[in-house]
């Protein structure tokens, strides 16, 4: 009978004790990222495998280890692991910059900076609904200038209500996010069975007993660990030597016309993310650097023409919305059949097909139906129209569902620049939405200005492990959606304890001010000079949709065409300005690899490039606590 239990436990992986381990973690993980992040700057959660989640499951997987041997009994098994690792990677997409961290500089900006000059006040204030925000003025100097605190009586109340509105908002976007994924499980994971690069370092850690024993990783993960100490030193003791491994930008030598028109050219050495690149498909990371090149050689080249002198030419940011949203419908349509097929299973009387899901195909529509009631009723509270708000979140679940399907398949980085109402200005103009729509649709900026640490592939890359490591999908949902509970009452609390105490405009250096400026800025500039649709701009997002769909179709037609419709997209949304060079490196690297050792070798290096993303990551890691407890600027193995 024990036994039989203990099969159980290890089958099940999301025990009550993994969960409470989680829970019990997650509020040290967001308490620390958003230190880092907002003080010193490390912009860890805008990478597509979070750092934070990653050192703490090395340190679980040590000390496991450890334990062990000690009492066997007591020995965390990998599915139990990979579950607190899953809370943990929830709380971070929630707590991120880019999410959370965003929402704290723009709810409360336009009454700390409106002025008579930018006459925000007569402009829009009216349209602002009194349940999104805190007004008080007093409540703010505190909020803004610091050598305060949060508890006091009137800070709490007044933040109450817009703490327990965005949470709540916050929560739903969440489980409709699930009940999407739920769709897609089936399809994805177990039929197509897609690669899921970003999970494989967790995985292995988790999973492998001889992980640590491995020559190869430990060669990777100490020529990085050097490099990072001597970088780590040298910013306490400059005259440490230093070597450069972050972004160099080299549009310094390129000073005659026409092309100094490339503009911004970064060359970077990080070393996570050439281990990262390594597991990407060899034709999405020649994609990748590819595209980019070739987009600024394209800016060259319309120099080289005159054409610069239109604005915005070659308008890549409209090709990036064409390509994301064509993206989304290319994963619909090679999902048509099984979406079909959960349609079917969802209405029949009985079925048990759907029994191994994360919820039955049934709740999981329902729950979407129950979604978009609450999206259409919070939006028309705000102020927004039904079409506003349709269109408005059709755009932002469009490019969540190809984000999805981008890392499931490729696990390349996302750094999108794709606004929902910027598309809709742009396509429709600003006089058609009016004032009401437009402030309210600007309070939402803040969970889709650049879908780097979008919660919804994180979730789905859960599934996976899920599958993996033999844990109970329903109870894994169960831990990621008490995760995400806490994540959201802890994020309110650090960040709203942090800005009262040091000052979002004194002593928070990181503080996303900018963000909050240029919403309310772009919010002024519609409301002063109304615009009308753009057809130029929006042809462009017809190019960027029709060049997705060309490369898709060339690449389904013939087997060896060699360029991913993905690589273009990421290029002209500037997701990999960052790390095409790292991109490049792996590329070579793993081409040579794979024509020399053939599979065995792949195989072979695996560990080694395991240990280079280990390596940055621990490394960095222990500098960022180091930091926080110390409280000074020390070496961030990115930006």
């Amino acid at each position: 009978m024990n036994q039989k239990g203990n099969r159980q436990k290890a089958h099940n992986g999301a025990t009550s004790r993994a969960i409470l381990i989680g829970l019990f973690l997650l509020p040290f993980n967001v308490y620390w990222l958003t230190i880092a992040e907002m003080k010193y700057d490390s912009q860890a959660t805008a990478l597509p495998l979070f750092i934070y989640p990653v050192f703490i499951l090395f340190c679980l997987v040590v000390i496991n280890n450890g334990v062990g041997r000690l009492r066997k009994e007591i020995r965390l098994s990998s599915g139990e692991l990979l579950t607190v690792y899953v809370m943990l990677v929830i709380s971070t997409s929630i707590a991120a910059y880019g999410m959370l961290q965003d929402l704290f500089a723009v709810i409360v900006h336009p009454y700390r900076f409106a002025s008579s000059e930018n006459e925000w006040k007569n402009l829009f204030f009216r349209y602002i609904p009194s349940w999104f925000t805190v007004s008080t003025p007093d409540v703010l100097v505190g909020y803004y200038e610091g050598d305060s605190t949060l508890y006091e009586t009137e800070q709490v109340l007044a933040w109450i209500k817009p703490a327990v509105v965005w949470s709540s908002f916050l929560f739903v976007l969440l489980f409709m996010m699930h009940c999407i994924n739920t769709v897609f499980r089936l399809q994805w994971v177990q039929q197509e069975r897609l690669a899921f690069p970003v999970i494989q370092l967790p995985a292995a850690m988790a999973q492998s007993k001889r992980f640590f024993r491995n020559h190869m990783l430990w060669l990777g993960f100490s020529i990085v660990a050097g490099l990072d100490i001597l970088d780590g030193l040298h910013i306490l003791f400059p005259t440490v030597p230093y070597l450069h491994l972050k972004l160099t930008n080299i549009h310094q030598y390129f000073t005659e016309k026409p092309w100094n028109a490339m503009g911004t050219t970064r060359i970077s050495f990080y070393p996570f993310m050439i281990g990262i690149g390594f597991f990407l498909p060899l034709d999405l990371s020649f994609s990748c650097w590819f595209f980019f090149v070739l987009r600024q050689l394209s800016r060259v080249f319309s120099s080289y023409l005159g054409m610069r002198s239109l604005p915005g030419f070659p308008y890549f940011h409209e090709q990036s919305a064409g390509a994301w949203i064509c993206l989304a419908f290319i994963s619909l349509w090679l999902t048509r059949k099984h979406l079909i097929f959960v349609l079917r299973t969802a209405l029949a009387a009985k079925s048990s097909v759907d029994a191994h899901e994360p919820m039955r195909y049934r709740t999981a529509l329902l729950g979407l139906v129950f979604g978009i009631l609450f999206l259409i009723g919070f939006g028309h509270q705000a102020g927004m129209s039904i079409s506003a708000v349709l269109l408005f979140f059709g755009c932002y679940f469009a490019i969540a569902v190809a984000v999805t399907r981008l890392r499931a398949e490729l696990g390349a980085p996302h750094g999108i620049f794709n606004h929902p109402l910027d598309m809709m200005v742009t396509a429709f103009g600003s006089k058609m939405w009016g004032p009401s729509n437009l402030t309210a649709m600007s309070f939402l900026f803040w969970f889709n200005r650049g879908y780097r640490p979008h919660p919804m592939p994180n979730q789905f890359e859960a599934l996976k492990l899920a599958e993996i490591a033999h844990i109970n999908n329903r109870r894994l949902l169960f831990a990621m959606t008490a995760a995400a509970a806490l994540a959201i009452i802890c994020s309110f609390w650090t960040n709203l304890d942090m800005l009262y105490r040091d000052g979002a405009i004194a002593r928070v250096t990181a503080f996303r001010l900018w963000v909050g400026n240029g919403t309310f800025t772009r919010l002024e500039r519609w409301l002063f000079h109304p615009v009308a649709p753009d057809f130029i701009r929006t042809s462009f997002m017809g190019v960027g949709g029709l060049l997705t769909l060309i490369l898709l179709v060339l690449r389904l037609r013939f087997f060896w065409w060699p360029l991913h419709p993905a690589g273009y997209a990421l290029a002209v949304s500037f997701a990999i300005d960052y790390f095409w060079f790292p991109f490049f490196i792996s590329w070579v690297l793993k081409s040579l690899i794979l024509k020399s050792g053939r599979v065995k070798g792949y195989q072979r290096a695996i560990p080694f490039f395991l240990g280079l993303i280990l390596g940055d990551f621990v490394i960095g890691s222990l500098w960022m606590i180091f930091g926080v407890l110390t409280q000074q600027q020390v070496y961030m193995i990115f930006i």
